[in-house]
């Protein structure tokens, strides 16, 4: 099997979220039809911090859908 590979993930500000995880659709769709707010806060903790899961995640590849999790708290759902 070989020895174990480790990865690292380093944070980058994604400018316009719904234009890139939905680039044909971006104009039909809001923030808020997606997040329930326009500020896009966490339903357990409040604030609006957000880790987009790359696409080689598990959960996107098998949910096919944009899955994120709040920076702060760790509440998970998609986008």
């Amino acid at each position: 099997m070989g020895k174990p590979k480790f990865y690292q993930a380093k944070l980058v500000e994604v400018k316009d979220v719904l234009k890139q995880e939905y680039p044909i659709h971006h104009k039909q769709i809001t923030m808020t039809e997606r997040m329930g707010s326009d500020e896009a806060l966490c339903p357990e903790c409040g604030k609006n911090h957000w880790f987009l899961f790359p696409k080689e995640c598990v959960a996107v590849r098998e949910g096919g859908k944009s899955y994120i999790e709040c920076l702060n708290c760790g509440y998970q759902t998609h986008l």
